[in-house]
Parts: C-alpha cells; sequence; structure tokens
C-alpha cells in the first residue's frame, strides 16, 4: 500500500535559510530513487517551518530510501542545522470507504 511520509524540521534560529536550500536539494534527489512516487518541500518562513512531503509505494521503499539517506554526506549536514530532532509521521493511504 502507498506510503505517505511527512518529516518536520526546526531550523537553528538564524538557519533558516541555509536549512530551506539543503532540503530543496535533498528532496530533489528523492524523487530518483526507486519507489518515491512524489517528494515535495514545504516551506513557511513566516513560522520558521520547513517540512518535507514523501508518497511511497510502500514502506519498505521508504526504508529502503531511509537506510540510503543515514550514509550521504548531506545528512549529516542537515543535523548540523536542525535545533531538534526531525519529527517523522507516517501514513498509509486509505483508498475508499
Amino acid at each position: 500500500m502507498t506510503e505517505a511520509v511527512i518529516i518536520e524540521l526546526q531550523p537553528l534560529p538564524g538557519q533558516y535559510t541555509r536549512l530551506a536550500v539543503l532540503v530543496k536539494q535533498m528532496v530533489a534527489q528523492v524523487r530518483d530513487f526507486p519507489g518515491c512516487l512524489q517528494a515535495d518541500t514545504l516551506l513557511a518562513p513566516e513560522r520558521d517551518e520547513i517540512a518535507i512531503f514523501h508518497r511511497w509505494e510502500n514502506a519498505d521503499a521508504f526504508g529502503d530510501y531511509l537506510i540510503w539517506r543515514s550514509k550521504q554526506a548531506d545528512f549529516e549536514q542537515l543535523h548540523k542545522l536542525l535545533a531538534a530532532e526531525p519529527d517523522f509521521k507516517s501514513f498509509t493511504l486509505g483508498t475508499g470507504a
């Protein structure tokens, strides 16, 4: 079943723009990952909020992506710009009633 994932990021004070640029680059890479159906960056600069929305063919595809991402250099850069750990929310998309 299709999996939707929302990742909320809280930038360190003064790091919103740097984090937004990095996240946009990372999201562009996600789109080419096997099993990714959609990946978008959600920006709310007036609230100092950044979120990422993904849709995956299934939870296993998202799990494979997380393993791959954790080994990339930009993953460490991302964490240096965060005030808190990312907040992950995952949902199985329902079809019909």
